[in-house]
């Protein structure tokens, strides 16, 4: 029997999906993600992601699928999606600056002198989390075990 790929990919692409995706190119995205993804290398040992290849379905029971996915699927990183390297740093730094531009924000300010005698409910949770962190990492360790 052949596999209707089209008609999966609709499904996948406007029904299932689609109808969550209100903006034109997140559609458009997403329906060429299908395009690239559902179709017949998936049977095929096609690959799937940098370094991640589909499995064979004929030696996979679905219980064997989920574990191949969590075992060999790669960690999240910007060459997956065909991006440099580095094209995470932006966003990171971004996130950042928002993190720490809120926490200024709700801790009262950047300035000023220390009237008002309340305690600094921001600055309580701060130290706390600090007192919690594990020891620093070892990068050289870490990279050895990725």
């Amino acid at each position: 029997a052949t596999v209707p790929w089209d008609d999966l990919r609709y499904l996948f692409g406007e029904i299932m999906y689609g109808g969550h995706i209100t903006d034109f190119w997140d559609r458009r995205t997403a329906n060429t993600y299908l395009e690239v993804l559902f179709n017949p290398m998936l049977f095929e040992g096609g690959e799937l992601a940098p370094k991640f290849k589909s499995p064979d379905p004929t030696k996979l029971e679905f219980a064997d699928y989920l574990n191949y996915i969590e075992s060999s699927l790669p960690v999240e990183a910007p060459p997956q999606f065909g991006l440099h390297p580095n094209a995470e740093i932006g966003y990171l730094t971004m996130g950042t600056t928002e993190l720490f531009t809120s926490i200024v924000n709700i801790s009262g300010g950047a300035g000023g002198g220390e009237g008002g005698g309340g305690s600094d409910p921001v600055k309580a949770t701060m130290e706390d989390l600090t007192e919690r962190l594990p020891e620093n990492f070892v990068m050289v360790l870490v990279n050895e075990k990725a």
